[in-house]
């Protein structure tokens, strides 16, 4: 199958999926209006030095002549008001639409533009793939097909992300990236008070972003000197061997769909400690394989954590039930074999009909 991948080709979620398909045999080019790592390939489209409602449109005349000589058999877009938008406007199809959570649970929603561009896109996508309820509930919404919707949660890879037994106990981490929907303030103003108290905790910041000179200036601030670290992005054999010895996995997010991050810290056994919001919740509860904390609450999040702390054996039984359901509903291998499946259906669809990849 011939998959052209339209992405950001800068965030790791890409070079994931993009290796998934080629690892499966499929031939996989990737335009793109960033640059990403070399190993990726990503054919740079055009990028004006413009606001992005008005980058990605204008790029669209070169990506339609690039994929009118690759021919693909399927487009395969991602995050809705700029590669979806682009794919739209490309007119090809099968067309493959993936939302990545803020897109539609907040771009989606914010203006009446914003909703008529995600309409526009959802409208004309033979296939929308979300990651969660929630996600999926809001395609539909704002105008995808029912019928075209699959939630279908990404996944992690179960082989890499597991629990090994060697845990720190004062280890906390975030591996959320430096952006204010992951509000990582309330998460360093929440665990403050509890270091404070704690001295064998220590906290380190995986990722990176347009927030992070403001969250080390706040981290110097609130922190006790010496007890935290920011180490970047982090690769994922680095990731893992992280998520496999922290004890609690912080994150202070006010919007979600299914959070891969999440996901991985149930594979790898640190104990979630998150805010209460629906796409964390599809997965834990309070007391039911997490703590919660309502999002934006320093103290609220305090609370959680002293709870998580002091309740060693409800952990152990925690981490072990997380465990339990990603092997269930989060294995990467097997939703992503999903996946691909429906990409073929759609390609296969195309070829019978003889329909040349546009309508």
């Amino acid at each position: 199958m011939r998959i052209a991948t339209l992405a950001n080709a800068a965030v790791g979620h890409t070079r994931r999926w993009v290796e998934h398909f080629r690892a499966r045999g499929h031939e996989v080019r990737v335009w793109s209006l960033e640059r990403g790592p070399v190993e990726l390939a990503a054919e740079p489209l055009p990028a004006a030095p413009l606001p992005g409602v008005l980058r990605y449109p204008l790029a669209a005349p070169a990506l339609t002549g690039a994929l009118a000589r690759f021919a693909p058999d399927l487009v395969d877009a991602h995050f809705v008001p700029n590669y979806g938008l682009l794919g739209a406007l490309s007119g090809r199809h099968p067309l493959s639409v993936t939302a990545w959570g803020s897109d539609l649970l907040l771009a989606g929603r914010s203006g009446p533009l914003q909703r008529a561009r995600a309409r526009f896109v959802l409208t004309r996508a033979d296939l929308v793939l979300a990651d969660a309820a929630n996600l999926g509930r809001a395609a539909r919404e704002l105008g995808a097909p029912a019928d075209h919707v699959h939630v279908i949660p990404w996944g992690v890879d179960l082989v890499r992300f597991r629990m090994t037994g060697a845990r720190e106990p004062g280890l906390l981490l975030s591996t959320r990236m430096h952006e204010p929907v992951y509000d990582l303030e309330t998460l360093i103003a929440g665990v403050a008070p509890v270091m404070a108290r704690r001295p064998h905790l220590h906290l380190v910041l995986a990722g990176d972003g347009r927030r992070r000179g403001a969250l080390e200036r706040l981290a110097a601030r609130l922190l006790p000197a010496g007890r935290y670290r920011f180490v970047g992005v982090l690769e994922r054999p680095a990731l893992a061997a992280y998520l496999a010895r922290a004890a609690v996995y912080l994150s202070a997010s006010r919007s979600d769909s299914t959070s891969v991050s999440l996901l991985e810290a149930m594979a790898g056994g640190a104990l979630p400690v998150v805010s209460d919001i629906e796409g964390n919740r599809e997965w834990v509860e309070e007391g039911e394989g997490a703590r919660m904390f309502a999002p934006g609450d320093p103290g609220a999040l305090a609370h959680a954590l002293e709870r998580a702390l002091d309740e060693p054996a409800w952990a152990e039984r925690a981490c072990a039930r997380n465990r339990r359901v990603v092997e269930e509903r989060g294995d990467a291998a097997r939703n992503m074999g999903r996946i691909e499946a429906l990409f073929t259906a759609l390609a296969g669809k195309r070829r019978a009909a003889g329909a040349g990849g546009a309508r």
